[in-house]
This record gives structure tokens, C-alpha cells and sequence, in this order.
């Protein structure tokens, strides 16, 4: 799956990680923010370039293809890297490509109705074996 690109620079740094942590936003999906250029690794918003005080970053002396070693299930450190080689494309090339805070706002919001119709069958279903 090719990773999506989100425009979040209009946002401060904490809300832009309160906004990683959607549903929208995958493993390997990059955010463009005010700091710089973020990939989500697993739950984790990581700078990929420049440097924040809210994002989590890289150890000293870490490189991407090291740290994606580290992914636990099959297709994720190709995912990661993906993400990673995208972000450091161009800013400008980013941003063309890119979806915007609205786009995102809309996406989480299906994402949370889908999660509410799952939830919902469940529940369907074990109250129908529970009777």
C-alpha cells in the first residue's frame, strides 16, 4: 500500500500528535508538520527531517534500515521504509501530493464510524449466540 501524505504544518506540534494517533493516519504514512517531516512507525509519530520536542525521534547513530528491523510483523519495515524514502522527497512535491487537515478530519471520521459498525456487529452477534 503506497503511504498517504498529510499537510498538518497549520497545527501546532502536540495537536498534530494527538491527530497520528487516528485511525486515519497508518504505519508508514507521512505527515508534513510545523517542525518538519514526520513518518508514523507503529503508533509513533518519528521525524524524518528536522527536529521537534514533541516527536519522537531516531537514537544517535540509528539509521532507518537498522531501525526498521525492529518492525514486528511481515511487510511493515518495507511499509516503514516506503514511508521514510517518501518523506524525503521535496517539501514542495509533498505538499502537491499531499491530503489537508480537512481531508484527514473526514477520513478519521469514517475511520471511527467503520470502527463503530464493527464494534456493533459484535455485539450483534454475541448477543444473538448468548440467547
Amino acid at each position: 500500500m503506497q503511504p498517504k501524505i498529510f499537510d498538518l504544518r497549520a497545527l501546532d506540534m502536540a495537536s498534530a500528535y494527538d491527530w497520528s494517533q487516528c485511525e486515519a493516519i497508518a504505519h508508514g504514512d507521512v505527515m508534513l508538520v510545523a517542525d518538519g517531516v514526520a513518518v508514523m512507525c507503529e503508533a509513533w509519530p518519528v521525524m524524518v527531517a528536522g527536529a521537534s520536542d514533541v516527536f519522537h525521534r531516531l537514537a544517535d547513530g540509528v539509521t532507518w534500515d537498522r531501525f526498521a528491523l525492529d518492525c514486528p510483523r511481515p511487510g511493515m519495515a518495507a511499509q516503514l521504509l516506503a514511508g521514510v524514502a517518501l518523506a524525503g522527497r521535496p517539501v514542495d512535491d509533498l505538499v502537491a501530493a499531499a491530503l489537508t487537515y480537512d481531508d484527514l478530519a473526514e477520513l478519521a471520521e469514517l475511520a471511527d464510524l467503520a470502527t463503530i459498525r464493527a464494534d456493533l456487529a459484535i455485539r450483534a452477534a454475541q448477543a444473538r449466540v448468548s440467547t
